[in-house]
């Protein structure tokens, strides 16, 4: 659902382009950074949680012969005055993007799916449908036009539970056909995207895009605090929030259907689990197009997107919002370093509040590769 946060990557990074990561450190390694880039990480993220109005935020870093660095501070529970934990599961939003372009890989690769195949295939009634391929989808170059828009996401801001599938989804953006560009043009982010490449993918297989996920990426990894939601639940005691500026109050919106986002959004992780998922993610990547980026229109030729894969300068990984979160996976292979950042904040505007944290964070770890 991470709509405008490109928007935001453009504002912070004109301040920061960073770099590292490639081999990542156990979990349990214990070489942590030095007490002086440590004490200069806790103060610039603690100043972002006031700047920012954050209600808690998590940050693990790890740099293979440097040290490892985690950070929990602020509240995981208004109600309960619970603290945020280095564990606590979130929804990862936009990050799931990056899964479901892994499981449409492996359908190319056995020759289940191709990236020339037209959407017409799949979805014959499709506006242009003759003329989007796999790839376009994958790239976000398919000139369809979103399905959440401003009034949208008020809606669904409104009603977080509410009842809609897939079909559904598919067939609002199909009725914006009048929006419409060209496909393999521009390089616009879209969510319907990965919804129709998630849909696809079931079509293919037989099997539901969680399933899916789960068997290909999730088990196989051992990713034990990771899964696709069949429910609005939220496993664990973390809470996400959405500021309500008209009632000047944090309103939960931890528990929400995950359908609106499905293939494009759902999946819930930890830092842990990213942590394991992100290295693989690139590396299985190198030797596919998956890597070959366009740059987004209107945006810097720095940030760029692949086939489920962004790239921001030297950085390649994934950003995610949804209410009540906004999470930060990235992956710097000069480094061989991983950073995760997450925040329990993300209002209706769908401006990212992690992102800021990045780049700071990231300007103090790496300043042999910041640009301003």
């Amino acid at each position: 659902m991470s709509k405008l946060i490109y928007v935001c990557l453009f504002i912070i990074a004109s301040i920061v382009i960073l770099c590292a990561c490639n081999t990542v450190n156990d979990f349990s390694s214990k070489p942590k950074l030095s007490k002086t880039t440590t004490g200069l990480l806790d103060s610039v993220i603690r100043d972002d949680i006031q700047k920012l109005n954050i209600q808690g935020v998590v940050v693990a870093v790890w740099i293979p012969g440097e040290g490892d660095y985690f950070f929990a501070e602020g509240i995981a529970d208004n109600e309960t005055g619970r603290k945020r934990a280095i564990d606590d599961q979130f929804r990862i939003a936009s990050i799931t993007k990056t899964f479901t372009a892994t499981v449409v890989e492996e359908l190319i690769k056995e020759g289940k799916i191709k990236r020339s195949d037209r959407l017409s295939k799949y979805y014959p009634n499709f506006p242009n449908a003759d003329k989007i391929s796999i790839k376009d989808l994958l790239n976000m170059r398919s000139g369809i036009a979103d399905f959440a828009d401003k009034t949208f996401l008020l809606e669904y801001y409104n009603n977080p539970l509410m009842k809609i599938s897939v079909n559904d989804i598919i067939a609002m953006s199909a009725k914006k056909a009048d929006l419409f560009k060209e496909p393999n043009i521009e390089t616009v982010y879209c969510n319907v995207n990965y919804i129709l490449l998630g849909s696809i993918a079931e079509k293919v297989t037989g099997n539901d895009i969680g399933v899916e996920i789960t068997k290909r990426i999730i088990n196989p990894l051992n990713m034990t605090d990771s899964l696709y939601p069949v429910n609005d639940i939220l496993p664990g005691k973390l809470h996400g929030y959405s500021w309500n500026a008209e009632k000047e109050q944090f309103d939960d919106m931890t528990t929400l259907n995950p359908l609106p986002t499905g293939a494009a959004g759902a999946v819930i992780s930890n830092v842990h689990d990213l942590k394991k998922y992100v290295k693989v993610m690139y590396d299985s990547a190198k030797d596919t197009p998956r890597l070959k980026t366009y740059s987004f229109k209107g945006a810097p030729d720095w940030l760029r997107y692949g086939e489920g894969i962004s790239q921001m300068g030297p950085f390649w990984g994934h950003n995610g919002t949804i209410f009540g979160f906004s999470t930060e996976m990235w992956y710097l292979p000069e480094k061989d370093a991983v950073i995760i950042v997450n925040v329990n904040r993300l209002d209706l505007d769908d401006h990212s509040k992690s992102s800021k944290i990045f780049a700071d964070v990231t300007r103090i770890l790496f300043p042999k590769y910041t640009v301003k």
